[in-house]
């Protein structure tokens, strides 16, 4: 139940403390320099009047790993992307391309920590002030993760300007911790002692828009909780396999792999 618990006390948070604002014209209920914590394996805000798309979220992480700002394949299981393509056909909020793209900050991240256990920089950078000038409907709302290795745990910051605790929280929170997860599985080939450790989460601006505040009132009183199973990746390998993006066949004891193209 600790997912639930972990939850459910965020949900609680914004209900009880959160203020009305109206960027943009429209009604949100927010909670400014707000932070949580997920402990390792602790990903899924799937309350049951919330109804969490596991299958989309799914779609989304793959989407991720290739990588390609131009890929537009995300638009056919959410449609609220094509809302927001850029004038070149590309997307500024595939996070896939400031992972996994011709930057390789994940690479990078990596290879730092391997060099330098107690590194402070080892950081990816997502928004740009290009993003934040220009015209563009499509502005990331995450500014970067960093990775710190502390006491043997590998834990994670994730530092957003604007998250809203439905449709962004529900998907943000399993995909950084899969991308969290990805790197410790890497780091044990130069670590094997290290721990899977905290996933920290810092947003300015944690909010709800006002179509979903009955949503809010009904899961902090009913608190039906779905539980998920997902498996943990089983190692380094597995981490290779996924970045290979070659699933033509797949092995039996990837069941991380094998749950995620179920």
């Amino acid at each position: 139940m600790k997912s639930k618990e972990t939850f459910l006390k965020i949900f609680k948070d914004l209900l009880d403390k959160g203020n009305n604002v109206s960027p943009r014209g429209m009604l949100v209920k927010e909670i400014e320099n707000y932070n949580y914590s997920l402990p390792p394996y602790i990903r899924f805000s799937s309350f049951k009047v919330r109804k969490l798309s596991i299958a989309y979220l799914k779609k989304e992480f793959l989407w991720y790993l290739k990588g390609d700002k131009f890929d537009t394949s995300i638009t056919e299981h959410a449609s609220m992307w094509k809302s927001i393509i850029n004038e070149d056909g590309s997307f500024n909020s595939n996070y896939g391309q400031y992972f996994f793209g011709k930057e390789k900050q994940f690479e990078t991240v990596l290879k730092i920590l391997q060099e330098d256990k107690d590194s402070r920089r080892a950081s990816i950078l997502l928004l740009t002030k290009e993003h934040v000038s220009s015209n563009t409907k499509d502005v990331p709302c995450t500014y970067a993760l960093n990775f710190r290795i502390r006491n043997n745990f590998l834990n994670m910051t994730v530092h957003m300007r604007s998250q809203d605790c439905v449709f962004g929280m529900g998907n943000d929170a399993p995909i950084f911790s899969f991308i969290h997860e990805m790197m410790f599985n890497l780091l044990l080939r130069a670590y094997p002692e290290l721990k899977y450790g905290t996933y920290h989460h810092f947003v300015d601006s944690f909010h709800i828009y006002e179509r979903h505040f009955n949503m809010l009132i009904e899961i902090t009183q009913r608190q039906e909780y779905i539980d998920i199973e997902c498996p943990k990746i089983s190692g380094s390998d597995e981490v290779d396999f996924l970045m290979a993006l070659k699933f033509d066949s797949i092995p039996k004891d990837y069941k991380f792999t094998n749950w995620l193209l179920k």
